[in-house]
């Protein structure tokens, strides 16, 4: 692993390993959706668990630190066993539990080809080592059982490895860090994310989802797609924005100054991203 890799890696995401780092003090928030899939709120990444014939499917892990506090809550959805963890891209906040389910129930960890690089970087420094993927796709995989789940592939997005979890038979999609609800999203540019893979996946969750798709993010509430569109629409918004004046030749000090996003940082500006952090990240990503 290249040194210049590991140090973006490690700087652009420090604040979401440190979350690791103390005393756990959030609830694990469940929200059930319908009998078979719950939505699990903690400290990381949204988590969705999956009852799927005899077993369990758990998309994204959070931390090891709080991996009893899940595991607890788990238990109380579903007696079954845990064999299969996705992992919706590899950044800590949703990989840091892998080795505890895998320690505990031998499960299986699926995520993009591209995420194995991701969470070897983050090894590096972790106290936890997480579990790198057992299994690896390119574009798409599709898991049978009496709840089918469809794993798909969106390109250069919050990452170069994120893939989304639909659920069609329940209609349902675990959007993973493609969606930062009511909040301004992290686009890691430095592992390969970008504004326009983000949209564009955004768009993808768009066209397969109906008035009564209920979207998990990989951070804030449940959304629905109409709400998905409107979000969708601001990043377009500040997005274009931010293309026109840098065409015009204007450095990003300069369209920071502007604030393309002025409309919305009352209510999307959180203590990781705040608008300033938006715009360099989409500045940075446009080419």
């Amino acid at each position: 692993m290249k040194i210049k890799f590991l140090t973006a890696i490690l700087a652009s995401c420090l604040t979401m390993t440190t979350w690791a780092d103390g005393i756990h003090t959030n609830p694990i928030k469940t929200t059930p959706l319908n009998d078979k899939v719950h939505m699990l709120e903690g400290q990381g990444g949204n988590i969705a668990v999956i009852e799927n014939n005899d077993a369990l499917y758990v998309v994204d892990t959070q931390f090891a630190n709080i991996y009893a506090d899940i595991k607890s809550e788990i238990g109380k959805i579903s007696s079954k066993p845990v064999r299969y963890v996705i992992n919706t891209h590899g950044h800590n906040d949703h990989t840091n539990g892998n080795a505890s389910f895998v320690k505990d129930f031998n499960a299986t960890i699926i995520a993009h080809h591209n995420t194995s690089d991701l969470i070897t970087a983050y090894n590096q420094n972790n106290a936890t080592p997480n579990t790198l993927p057992h299994l690896t796709f390119d574009s798409s995989l599709k898991l049978a059982g009496d709840e089918p789940i469809h794993l798909m592939y969106f390109a250069n997005a919050h990452t170069n490895g994120d893939i989304i979890v639909h659920l069609p038979k329940s209609n349902i999609i675990h959007a993973g860090d493609i969606l930062f609800f009511g909040r301004f999203p992290f686009i890691d540019v430095k592992n390969g994310g970008t504004i326009d893979g983000m949209i564009q996946g955004l768009n993808g969750i768009i066209a397969l989802a109906d008035d009564n798709t209920k979207i998990i993010a990989g951070h804030g509430n449940l959304a629905s797609r109409s709400e998905l569109i409107t979000h969708t629409k601001m990043l377009n918004t500040i997005r274009n924005r931010v293309a026109k004046q840098k065409r015009q030749g204007k450095t990003l000090a300069q369209i920071q100054v502007s604030r393309p996003a002025k409309e919305w940082e009352s209510s999307h500006n959180w203590n990781f991203i705040n608008s300033e952090k938006l715009v360099e990240s989409i500045y940075q990503s446009l080419k």
